[in-house]
């Protein structure tokens, strides 16, 4: 730059010069003391400097222009090799991935698709690119699946699909492909081992409270008053371990498909008022106001698994004898009409936190505050309140505010009614 400006100078002196000789000549020309050959001469001189300083110039600008474009072209070329690589990077991971890929266009023709998809569903060919995914179903060993297909029998296959958005606009679908086969074969003997520990717990603990009783009643002789005392405790503690088992044993049998149903027609008002009844020393101790607000509309019995729904009105019950602090309200509600029956219980208990309330129903979960106030509990019951009552066609929800009390609801359709 600095040279650029030195040439220039000279440029402007040279002209200068240039133009005041063309003057001088001009000045002595008409005063008869030079020749107009001289003036043509420096005339042009003074013409050919100035186009030479012009293209000079020009010259000088285009070699800059020249420098940017190939610095732009640099530029460009080291984004276009990062991009390569970036490209290549993204392409290894999707040959190399563990699951399964299939990417299709937004007329459901194959885009791309990975070795482990291919094996996954069995398919030999090696070239699908642009295939119709429908036509998948018609290779060797390729089953359709909900919504495209599934692979060979024996093998489990976890299917996730996700829309490809861009700018707005759908631009096809990316389809995941994940074998659980080994999973779910773990998952089975953990829930088989379970299950038998479980059976084994509860008859055990069962034999122990029947022995206990036994004692109690003077069957193996009079025991004294210091006896009888530790084994009432030991009844105690034995018959509160019974629930958690049975709830685990629920639980399993839940996961494996295996929980029955026994329906008959019940009236769920019956249900509502033996479970108040159940609790009454619970509700006396605690001086708790029970409220129960009974359907104006007639009563109606339902086609359900009385037990079931039954343990569920204990387990929401229970929880908000619990988790209301003495002297607290507890209002029950039922309501008939339309095409479902409503139950509804609300306590002014320690209520949920806000973060913990999406998973109030998992399996196992207990909300913080929950388990400061009452140690003991297996985090079952909702997780299976939740799966009895979807299993009647019904649904179940909560609302809560943590220090001001929880709601719940649940709902049971009113079909086959007597």
């Amino acid at each position: 730059m600095p040279k650029f400006f030195l040439y220039l100078s000279i440029i402007f002196l040279i002209s200068a010069f240039l133009v005041s000789l063309t003057l001088i000549n001009f000045w002595l020309f008409i005063n008869g003391c030079a020749k107009l050959i001289y003036i043509i001469i420096v005339f042009f001189s003074v013409i050919l400097f100035f186009a030479g300083s012009y293209l000079f110039v020009k010259i000088n600008d285009l070699k800059k222009e020249k420098a940017g474009l190939a610095h732009l072209l640099e530029k460009n070329e080291r984004k276009f090799r990062n991009s390569e690589i970036e490209k290549n990077k993204i392409y290894e991971v999707f040959l190399h991935f563990r699951d399964g890929i299939l990417v299709i266009d937004e007329n459901e023709k194959v885009l791309m698709i990975n070795p482990k998809a291919k094996k996954l569903l069995a398919i030999k060919e090696k070239n699908i690119k642009g295939m119709p995914v429908m036509q998948l179903s018609r290779l060797p060993g390729v089953k359709p699946f909900i919504p495209y297909f599934l692979s060979l029998s024996g093998v489990l296959i976890e299917v996730s699909s996700t829309p490809l958005i861009f700018s707005g606009s759908n631009m096809g679908r990316l389809i995941v492909l994940r074998d659980i086969t080994h999973e779910k074969l773990l998952e089975k003997e953990k829930n088989d081992f379970i299950l038998s520990a479980a059976h084994k717990l509860k008859t055990a603990i069962s034999s122990a409270k029947w022995s206990f009783k036994m004692f109690l009643d003077g069957d193996f002789g009079k025991a004294n008053e210091e006896q009888k005392d530790v084994i009432k405790r030991l009844y105690k503690i034995n018959d509160s371990l019974i629930f958690p088992i049975e709830s685990l044993l629920n639980a399993t049998k839940i996961e494996d498909g295996l929980y029955s149903y026994n329906k008959t027609f019940v009236d769920l008002q019956d249900i509502v008022q033996n479970v108040i009844f159940y609790f009454q020393d619970k509700i006396k101790s605690k001086k708790i106001k029970v409220i129960f607000k009974k359907p104006a509309n007639k009563v109606v019995k339902l086609m359900l698994d009385k037990e079931k729904i039954e343990s569920v009105v204990l387990n929401l019950f229970d929880n908000a004898l619990k988790y209301t602090k003495a002297g607290g309200v507890i209002e029950v509600s039922l309501e008939n009409g339309g095409e479902k029956a409503e139950f509804h219980i609300k306590d002014s208990g320690i209520g949920i936190p806000k973060d913990q309330q999406s998973k109030i129903f998992n399996k196992f979960f207990r909300a913080g505050n929950a388990n400061k106030i009452e140690t003991a509990g297996s985090g079952l019951g909702l997780f299976i309140a939740k799966e009895i009552v979807e299993d009647h066609g019904g649904n179940i929800w909560f609302e809560s505010e943590e220090n001001k009390g929880s709601s719940f609801y649940f709902t049971l359709p009113i079909k086959g009614v007597k």
